[in-house]
């Protein structure tokens, strides 16, 4: 009955604040047209309280690497294990739920959906219920678990799509390829080699003609580009190429494309600011559009009840975040449920 009163109260307010800006938004202070200020008290007193208890802040030393979502009683964090990658797993640490810091540790990973769990070692009342994912369409309000200072609160958005599969990009190598390949030519010749990328890391140089990967020939340019992007970023691909009169085998741990190549990042990609590292090859997202930024990623996704319906995963562009549907995060710590027993020590 309480949540009931309450939503009715809140959709009621939600009108109010529309109607209020359809018919005269002029008449309202500079502060409440550009800073979302109603919309906040209308939907955060809902959500904000399951924020706080359930939403994180993840450092490796002393440097925020990002956020993450306590999903059980034991302690258990979900967080987007791309952004976890960089840091020194001995120096990982949590802060919060409250005002609390101490240590984590990584209990398993699911490359899948880029999600690390960690054990933060401590009994804890993540607040939320599951909530369910089959009735969001387009223009549903969303909440997301942000930093607000040393604590947690919410903020709003719609969903902008339906939930759908985001196809993956694949990796990279770190090369430009010329115009000059074919089977007469030897290869597909490599015209550039980015700076500081996998390529050059590994002694890769321009001029050099490419006529293999793992072992099979590949004369043409377009179908050696779709084998290195069959490979996910991370995988170690030996790569054949012709120098001279020399031929090399040269061993390459591909990149992603958006840190390999950022220079050349298109207009919409320079007009969206920092965007995740990794924000393609997901089975299934939840779309919205509420603005984050890549360290908002692994904060919880609530709708108005203030049920947890998803995990912030990928800032895609400036429109564009993506969240794990809570069904498939479900699904995840079941299959990993032995994983996670035998790190924490319990089998």
């Amino acid at each position: 009955m309480k949540n009931t009163v309450k939503l009715t109260r809140i959709y009621f307010s939600t009108f109010v604040v529309f109607a209020g800006f359809a018919l005269d938004a002029a008449s309202l202070s500079t502060k409440l047209r550009t800073d979302g200020t109603l919309l906040r008290e209308t939907f955060g007193e809902v959500a904000e309280e399951v924020a706080k208890a359930c939403t994180v802040r993840i450092f490796s030393g002393s440097k925020p690497t990002g956020l993450g979502t306590v999903i059980s009683k034991e302690g258990i964090v979900a967080a987007k294990s791309s952004e976890i990658d960089t840091a020194n797993p001995d120096s990982l640490k949590i802060l919060g739920p409250g005002k609390r810091m101490g240590r984590a540790r990584i209990l398993t990973r699911d490359p899948e959906n880029d999600l690390v769990f960690l054990d933060i070692g401590r009994q804890v009342d993540p607040g939320f219920e599951w909530g369910k994912t089959e009735g969001l369409t387009h223009g549903t309000w969303v909440l997301a678990g942000v930093p607000e200072g040393f604590t947690f609160g919410v903020r709003g958005g719609v969903c902008s799509a339906l939930t759908r599969e985001i196809k993956k990009a694949g990796g990279v190598i770190g090369v430009i390829l010329g115009g000059k390949d074919g089977k007469e030519f030897g290869g597909v010749e490599v015209t550039t080699v980015a700076s500081g990328g996998p390529a050059e890391k590994a002694g890769m140089k321009k001029g050099d003609i490419i006529f293999s990967i793992n072992g099979d020939d590949f004369f043409e340019r377009e179908k050696m580009i779709e084998k290195v992007k069959s490979f996910d970023p991370g995988t170690a691909i030996t790569v054949s190429v012709k120098r001279g009169d020399e031929e090399l085998d040269i061993e390459i741990t591909l990149g992603y494309r958006a840190l390999v190549f950022s220079e050349l990042k298109s207009r919409n990609d320079k007009m969206s600011g920092k965007m995740s590292v990794r924000r393609t090859g997901f089975k299934r997202v939840i779309q919205h559009e509420i603005l984050l930024g890549p360290s908002d990623m692994g904060g919880p996704l609530f709708d108005l009840e203030g049920k947890l319906i998803g995990i912030n995963i990928a800032k895609a562009n400036r429109v564009e975040f993506y969240a794990i549907p809570a069904e498939e995060i479900q699904r995840i710590l079941k299959e990993k449920a032995g994983e996670i027993a035998e790190a924490r020590g319990e089998n």
